[in-house]
């Protein structure tokens, strides 16, 4: 089975979040968004480890404005589904029989619901039940409850890995390894390697490289081979993903010992820690058949090289679970398919969630924007608003001139993305499925005038068109600071003087002045110009642009 949907009410950083997951999402947002704190609620109540967990005051939500009391209420809700139809019946699932519903849209599920409350004179209670497909408790002798709580936990455990590490192993807790069954001595000899290479920067020695080698590989087949090796986990997931680079095929699990041959010793090294600190958070707690186990990274990025975090990275592509994935990382999302991403956003009472939805775009817009987003410019993702612009001139002379406006566009939030190679259309689709702010720019030309039409044809119900598109009243930006008072920067680049403007027209100057110093290049002496001259020599429609943009940055702030 798998998790499908999370539903969080007055838990920690969030007040309120409904979000569906995947076989594996990706959750970008800012800090003290509520990324933690839902890893939080999974990891603490779905967690072999911690059964018995118990809501503190410190659990109930806060909000930001101090003169507003804390909740105390929370509701957390885990929706499980099959994975295939009549999965349930299956003979290893018997023991939770009791808590499937029945089948609903061809799938059966499972609903768990957690609740915690603050009584008129202090105490805490927290409750755990399931419910039917009505939203109704079902009803179980208090016993009975607790047992099925635990055999549900057992078959979907939250194993968390980065912020939340286990208590590392000692030499005598992995007793007399003479007397350990193979499974026993291979983990201890993988516990102590990571041990000792997350306490130091020494380098492991050949012998002790093949021993961890061999656990490793001992392990892998233990744990994955024999459940998984011959399946294609998740196979759904990947059909559309038909741009950039291929995820992994969970086939190749039958090829492991080839990654770890073909790999330098630092390469192996890595997979040896990545594999000790999944036992760490495994516990004591064996996987046991039919598990399917979620795995939540915590940004994964934290303290890696980005040679070491592709490599952590396909270890972690090729484990057949559930993955739950928060990142900062821009390097990390160009290795994921744009249908995980989960982009979340905090309004004053409310956490929302967006992802693409692929049925708005064809198999070329996603192919283009897989390339020129997720590729070339995967740190666009994490932006609170992106400038939509026709060339290379614009992202590098707007930058400066914002700048010197007194905006300094990377810390407001604000992303310039050129669309001549990509279109228009599909990153506006983009934007909108992942509620990301937009603006256009576009010339003043024919092309211009074209994508000014489609901007105005894929406006939503609440858009307003002068928020959403700037046309330049010239062909492009070039001519536009030519005709703005800047006339002598781009006479100089093309060598020539005042008295040519007689016989040449404008543009030829600036086509001239392009081939000798490149648009790029031009770009930044209108900036130094500008720099010279002061803010009043800008003309006042890019004022008015930047000001709009960081307007609608600012708005998704939270």
């Amino acid at each position: 089975m798998l998790l499908d949907q999370i539903e969080v009410v007055g838990f920690r950083g969030i007040n309120r979040l409904s979000i569906n997951v995947k076989s594996l999402s990706a959750f970008l947002g800012e800090n003290s968004w509520g990324k933690s704190s839902l890893f939080d609620a999974l990891s603490l109540f779905l967690s072999g480890t911690k059964k018995a967990y118990k809501f503190t005051r410190d659990d109930f939500h806060r909000p930001p404005i101090s003169d507003v009391s804390y909740c105390k209420l929370i509701h957390l809700v885990f929706t499980f589904k099959e994975q295939a139809s009549d999965e349930s019946l299956q003979r290893q699932y018997k023991s939770i029989s009791a808590a499937w519903n029945l089948p609903k849209e061809g799938r059966s599920y499972i609903y768990y619901q957690i609740d915690g409350s603050i009584t008129e004179s202090g105490n805490i209670i927290t409750q755990r039940y399931f419910l039917d497909n009505h939203g109704h408790k079902k009803s179980f002798e208090k016993d009975v409850l607790a047992n099925l709580v635990n055999q549900f936990i057992s078959f979907v455990p939250a194993l968390r890995m980065g912020s939340e590490r286990a208590l590392m192993v000692t030499a005598e807790e992995t007793g007399n390894l003479e007397y350990c069954s193979k499974r026993e001595s291979c983990e201890a000899r993988i516990k102590r390697i990571f041990k000792r290479l997350n306490k130091s920067s020494q380098q492991l020695s050949e012998s002790e490289m093949k021993m961890g080698y061999q656990a490793l590989v001992y392990l892998f087949d233990h744990y994955l081979l024999k459940h998984y090796g011959r399946s294609n986990f998740h196979q759904s997931d990947t059909q559309n993903e038909t741009k950039g680079r291929p995820p992994f095929s969970f086939q190749a699990l039958t090829h492991f010992n080839d990654l770890l041959k073909t790999g330098h010793k630092s390469d192996r090294a890595m997979l040896l820690l990545v594999l000790g600190e999944f036992l760490e958070v495994r516990g004591e707690h064996l996987l046991r058949r039919g598990a399917t186990p979620i795995l939540l990274l915590e940004e994964p990025e934290n303290n890696l090289h980005p040679v070491n975090l592709a490599i952590t990275w396909r270890f972690f592509s090729l484990l057949p679970m559930q993955k739950l994935v928060s990142t900062n990382s821009s390097q990390l999302l160009s290795f994921l398919p744009l249908s995980c991403v989960q982009r979340l956003v905090r309004s004053t009472d409310l956490t929302h969630s967006y992802s693409l939805n692929l049925k708005n775009f064809s198999q070329n817009d996603l192919r283009r924007v897989a390339f020129h987003v997720r590729m070339t410019r995967p740190q666009s993702l994490f932006a609170r608003s992106w400038l939509l612009v026709e060339g290379e001139t614009e992202t590098w002379l707007l930058t400066e001139l914002s700048r010197l406006c007194g905006y300094n566009l990377v810390v407001e939030g604000v992303q310039i993305i050129e669309f001549a190679q990509c279109g228009v259309a599909p990153l506006i689709k983009l934007a909108q499925d992942l509620h990301i702010e937009w603006l256009v720019l576009t010339d003043g030309d024919t092309a211009g005038q074209k994508y000014a039409a489609r901007v105005a044809e894929m406006l939503l119900v609440k858009d307003s068109l002068v928020n959403r598109l700037v046309v330049l009243p010239a062909v492009d930006i070039e001519h536009l600071f030519f005709d703005n008072g800047f006339a002598n920067v781009y006479l100089q680049a093309a060598n020539y003087t005042e008295k040519d403007l007689a016989r040449i027209t404008t543009h030829k100057i600036i086509d001239k002045a392009v081939h000798r110093y490149s648009k790029p290049g031009l770009g930044l002496a209108i900036a130094s110009a500008v720099e010279e001259r002061g803010t009043d020599s800008i003309p006042p429609l890019l004022k008015r642009l930047f000001s709009r943009l960081v307007g609608l940055a600012r708005s998704q702030s939270g």
